[in-house]
């Protein structure tokens, strides 16, 4: 609720600050005595957007600054959502300058437009003349009729489940559109794979190959090194081996006249034996080249076929062709898992679609059962505002599909008069009209809805005698479970206020200045004699309007 209100700078104010009453806070004054004003001052802190021509004084910042309590409001998520303080007692600032500048705070951290109005929403509700939009807003209409059916918490769980399954819709819609993007892909994969695959490449192969390749480009010369060694250790007339085996047999004789020849023998008998194993494997290294004919073609055909594969995809080592085979195939196996994850995430949705019909049938049978009390009860109400002749309807149509209501179409129609046809009630309503049905839907639901701060402006415009009484009480009913801020023009709607406003303008030093002023119960009194005859007013009026205060405090 709006505790107070200060206003610095503003139009015709210099500085003034109103406190509220948290129940039914009534503001008269003359016509053109500024009652305007103090709607345009609110509806700067709840985000109109306003130029320089609000400043009283141009070489001055303009500021507008309401405080307010916000228990039971439910605004701490928005409050994060805002990256803002939350207080229980929290303070809207708006400052206008001369160069046109416009800066918004709430609890001391600036805020954008956007943001207050997000907040100004759940706050304070101005209803002008001819201002309907609350009443053909979905968000009102069903909070009406589902308060009062006292499933609230049953239609909260329904808009839950219903945008977890909007996300999940969202999600498998993203899904399949990867999935069309990823099948496109799924070819040239496999086929890029198959090639990989049919290449049937072995770890460490071009490496093998490399060294096979050398070898059988030097297999002639290679051969003409065992041939040769072949010649000196076995088929010369004197090979080196004979000459050898002589050599140790004679030194062997002679060693024993020598002592130096022993070591000779020890040392030449060592050298033989090496040379044997030497000259052997030399004789074994001719089985080895013996080579298919071809052998370096067919070798060349393999590493080229392996080096086009690195070539065409950009590798550095022949290894990376088992890398990129194994990444194909995982990415290969993904697709298939995204397949399979849409075709679960299919049946999972079907699921909480047909939980969500049974939830949105039961909520509205409910409403449909709740329909005719809310109509009766509205339409009592605007008989006593003489509007006898009215009807009100609440439309509720089956929707072949659920939305974040259920699966309900709902429209209030409305005709005042006789021979009118029902229709929505921005065509069919007059401003007077339009302010009646509002107060009396509010009336009726205030204590199921935490509806904000309401400000009505003018809603007795068009009302007298006894239906503004009756007006003026329904405000009184409204300001027992919300505040209600009410401008008017009648003493039968004044006199049910808790705290009394007066609105007038004084003239000091040449300049017109308006102020505003809480009355006294004497004040008041006063102020109603005058509303109800002239200025001033005579006896009986005075004694009139003692006798309103009266009743409303008897009551």
């Amino acid at each position: 609720m709006l505790l107070s209100l200060h206003i610095k700078n503003f139009v015709l104010i210099d500085d003034l600050t109103i406190d509220f009453s948290p129940q039914l806070n009534i503001i008269t004054g003359e016509t053109g005595a500024g009652k305007s004003i103090l709607l345009g001052a609110l509806n700067l802190i709840l985000g109109q957007r306003a130029d320089t021509s609000v400043l009283k004084d141009n070489g001055k910042t303009c500021v507008i600054e309401g405080r307010f309590s916000l228990v039971n409001y439910d605004l701490k998520e928005i409050f994060f959502e805002e990256d803002i303080d939350y207080l229980e007692q929290s303070t809207i600032r708006r400052e206008i300058r001369a160069s046109g500048k416009s800066r918004v705070f709430v609890n001391d951290n600036q805020i954008t437009l956007a943001g207050l109005k997000k907040i100004a929403y759940k706050i304070i509700d101005i209803h002008e003349q001819f201002d309907n939009h609350f009443l053909t807003k979905k968000d009102f209409q069903f909070d009406v009729i589902d308060s009062l059916a006292q499933q609230k918490e049953e239609v909260n769980q329904y808009r839950k489940r219903f945008q977890q399954l909007k996300e999940k819709e969202n999600q498998l819609k993203a899904m399949k559109a990867k999935a069309i993007e990823e099948a496109q892909k799924k070819d040239f994969l496999e086929f890029q794979l198959n090639e990989i695959e049919s290449l049937k490449y072995k770890e460490g192969e071009f490496k093998t190959l490399e060294e096979e390749l050398s070898f059988t480009k030097n297999i002639e010369l290679i051969d003409e090194i065992v041939q040769q060694a072949e010649h000196i250790f076995e088929t010369a007339d004197e090979s080196i081996l004979d000459q050898m085996r002589s050599l140790l047999i004679k030194t062997r004789s002679a060693s024993g006249v020598f002592e130096p020849l022993q070591q000779l023998e020890s040392r030449l008998e060592s050298s033989l034996i090496e040379l044997e194993d030497i000259q052997s494997e030399y004789s074994s290294l001719k089985d080895e080249l013996e080579i298919e004919p071809g052998r370096s073609e067919i070798i060349e055909t393999r590493m080229g076929e392996i080096f086009r594969v690195m070539k065409k995809h950009y590798l550095d080592q022949s290894d990376d062709i088992l890398s990129l085979a194994q990444r194909l195939s995982d990415e290969l196996a993904e697709i298939s898992q995204l397949d399979a994850g849409i075709d679960k995430y299919q049946l999972e949705i079907e699921k909480d679609r047909k939980e969500l019909e049974k939830m949105a049938t039961t909520i509205s049978k409910r409403r449909q059962s709740q329909k005719n009390k809310i109509q009766k009860s509205v339409l009592e109400k605007l008989i006593h505002l003489q509007l006898d002749k009215s009807r009100f309807e609440i439309s509720l149509e089956t929707m072949d599909h659920l939305d974040e209501y259920g699966k309900d179409k709902i429209s209030y129609l409305f005709s005042a008069n006789p021979g009118m046809a029902l229709g929505s009630i921005d065509k069919v309503a007059s401003g007077g009209e339009i302010s009646r049905l509002a107060l009396s839907i509010k009336a009726l639901v205030a204590k199921s809805i935490p509806l904000p701060t309401i400000v009505f402006d003018e809603i007795d415009a068009g009302v007298s005698g006894a239906a503004a009484d009756k007006m003026g009480s329904l405000l009184h009913e409204l300001s027992r479970d919300h505040q209600v801020i009410c401008i008017t023009h009648s003493p039968q709607v004044a006199s049910k206020a808790d705290r009394h406003l007066y609105v007038f303008k004084q003239v000091k030093q040449k300049e017109t200045k308006t102020d505003i002023a809480t009355l006294t119960l004497d004040q008041r009194v006063h102020q109603l004699a005058i509303m109800l005859s002239s200025d001033p007013p005579s006896a009986f009026a005075v004694e009139n309007a003692k006798y309103l205060i009266e009743q409303v405090q008897s009551n």
